[in-house]
């Protein structure tokens, strides 16, 4: 007998897939379960492997931090994956904002305590948002779900790719998440799309707006949001500061660990139920990392990448074509060099492709084209 039998009712739904709560086909008038299924009747593939994939970590996700699967069911013809129920209600429920400050704190801390645990256990999300929150409102706790695109890699980097094609929510994507950074996605990833769901949710609007999926990078990419504090009166400084800290550009300049975010949001609800208001303190003091991170910043190639980008220039401007040959041994870093054209050519919509010549290919006719 499927869930279909059973009364099931819409949490959330979505292009892709439709969130139910209802009881378990098995045992009517036991605790209920959650049923995640694709909303359309002909699914593509793609969204078949993600419940497929978020299956495959029942074992890996803890009912302390995550929704966890229990089974895989047939609902209305359909194949579906079945999720405990921690409670709660999904986050964007509580949207558009916005939401009151000491609301929206509690969210941020159950939030940042959540991620905290998927991190430790070596997962990243990158799909963040508050369509895969499960928020309970009378304890502050928050769960997680929608693993279908997580990854077990501490690092991983995203193929170039048309925007439309990547994996994930173009409004809370990280720029790395774009593949156009010349950076890798790693947990840090996770942090950005927390910026951008604390950001929507203290405001009431997304800190970037955009038509099209270009235009979704070129704002990760290259626009700053304006500070909350200066969107909304109310909003203490400190609060502003970590949720802009959450959305930096460059990796190593936001919060490195979900803790780190946790312990200054609890301090500002903290300060909030003591004296009514918040003050002013350094961000960041238990922000360490427990290993070390390396970043991605290219040194010593500052003269070659500016004559990459003026050639890229005076093609935009005079029309005229241009070569560039990048030589040096292999592991030299040339690929490296070459893709931090990648930001760049975003705002002008400019097309990238790159090809190597390799020395084993010699005998194959324009082998790097």
């Amino acid at each position: 007998m499927g869930p279909s039998r059973h009364p099931l009712n819409i949490l959330r739904e979505d292009e892709e897939f439709t969130l139910y709560r209802g009881e378990h086909p098995s045992s009517p008038g036991s605790a209920s379960i959650l049923l995640v299924a694709p909303s359309s009747n002909k699914p593509s593939v793609d969204t078949l492997k993600k419940l497929e994939h978020e299956y495959s970590l029942k074992n890996e996700l803890d009912p302390a931090w995550a929704v966890r699967p229990l089974g895989v069911a047939e609902h209305l013809g359909q194949t579906a994956l079945v999720l405990e129920d921690p409670g709660g209600d999904p986050l964007d429920r509580f949207l558009p904002g916005p939401l009151e400050l000491t609301s929206l704190l509690k969210v941020g801390v159950g939030l940042a305590s959540a991620l905290g645990g998927l991190h430790k256990s070596g997962l990243i999300h990158k799909n963040l948002k508050p369509a895969n929150i499960l928020f309970d409102s009378v304890t502050g706790r928050a769960w997680l779900t929608g693993f279908g695109i997580a990854s077990r890699l501490p690092r991983e980097r995203q193929a170039l790719k048309p925007p439309e094609y990547i994996a994930g929510t173009l409004p809370y994507m990280a720029p790395e998440q774009t593949g156009r950074m010349n950076r890798s996605i790693d947990s840090r990833s996770d942090l950005y799309a927390l910026g951008i769901t604390l950001y929507e949710m203290l405001t009431g609007s997304l800190p970037f707006t955009a038509a099209e999926p270009m235009e979704w990078v070129h704002c990760h990419i290259a626009k700053h949001p304006i500070p909350p504090a200066d969107r909304m009166e109310g909003i203490p400084d400190p609060v502003s500061a970590i949720i802009l800290k959450l959305l930096a550009k460059p990796p190593e300049e936001r919060y490195q660990t979900a803790v780190g975010v946790e312990s200054d949001l609890r301090r500002c609800l903290e300060e909030l139920d003591r004296r009514h208001r918040v003050h002013d303190f350094p961000l960041g003091d238990h922000d360490r990392p427990g290993y070390l991170q390396i970043p991605e910043k290219l040194y010593g190639r500052e003269g070659e990448i500016e004559m990459l980008l003026a050639s890229f220039d005076r093609v935009v401007h005079g029309g005229g074509p241009e070569l560039v040959l990048v030589s040096g041994y292999s592991g030299i870093g040339k690929s490296s060099v070459v893709n931090e054209l990648q930001p760049v050519l975003v705002p002008p919509r400019g097309l990238f492709a790159s090809g190597k010549f390799d020395q084993y290919k010699r005998d194959i006719p324009y082998s790097t084209l």
